[in-house]
């Protein structure tokens, strides 16, 4: 591909980067400045129980429960948790340098899934099992895994109660669909590996108690939605 052509189909790092990083410290603090309170919160995450249990799908309670014995379990799924953000802008540099023709399209879908999250976490507050279902063990906070004992105190710019719809989980569905998408053409079979992130992911979510079933449901059709979004947007403005 001619030097000229990958340029122009490359934003300039200099805007995209400064406004990247605005962008996700506004939509941190949106999150945190729609946050409704405790009742609300609680009495959502109850009738998330309900639903689960109604669904067959309550298995928050003992994933965490199986984890408490296995104190390399433990340390593992919490430095996963705590790091898989990370994938994030390692993805999006990757798709920069390596995808230029890709890399707009694909940041937009991101872009488009913190967006519609907004919304979510104002009408539905919700607490997370380790804040709302009986028996949960916090053990993130009680090992204190990078700095997690934190993660329990209310503090300014933090919404502690935002768990639906799962935002690890969409990240990591993100970062897993960006791969796939990149990859499939050249190495049909390896891009397919890209989707194990996502998967571990929901694990962990379940397992270290900050997530519900539905929450990672919801993540997950947060991003198919915005994929979709994304894909009819464009074609209605390229025809």
């Amino acid at each position: 591909m001619p030097l000229l052509a990958v340029r122009r189909e490359r934003p300039l790092w200099y805007f995209e980067v400064p406004l990247l990083i605005a962008g996700y410290f506004l939509f941190g603090l949106i999150r945190a400045a729609v946050d409704r309170g405790d009742p609300a919160a609680t009495d959502n995450a109850l009738r998330v129980q309900r639903l689960e249990r109604f669904l067959h799908i309550a298995i928050e309670y003992p994933l965490n429960q199986a984890m408490l014995d296995h104190p390399v379990a433990i340390h593992a799924t919490g430095y996963f948790y705590r790091l898989s953000i990370l994938a994030v802008p390692v993805v999006l540099i990757w798709l920069y340098l390596t995808r230029p023709a890709r890399y707009g399209r694909l940041r937009t879908v991101l872009v488009v899934t913190m967006l519609l999250d907004l919304p979510f976490v104002w009408l539905y507050p919700e607490a997370p099992p380790r804040f709302a279902l009986a028996g949960i063990v916090d053990y993130m906070a009680t090992y204190d895994i990078l700095f997690s004992a934190e993660s329990r105190i209310p503090r300014p710019g933090v919404n502690l109660l935002a768990a639906m719809p799962s935002m690890h989980v969409a990240w990591t569905t993100w970062c897993g669909y960006a791969v796939w998408s990149a990859l499939r053409e050249r190495a049909p079979r390896l891009s397919l590996f890209a989707w194990v992130f996502p998967l571990l992911t929901a694990l962990v979510v379940l397992v270290t108690g900050h997530h519900y079933v539905v929450d990672i449901v919801a993540g997950v059709t947060l991003v198919g939605v915005s994929i979709g979004l994304t894909t009819l947007v464009r074609k209605r403005t390229s025809a």
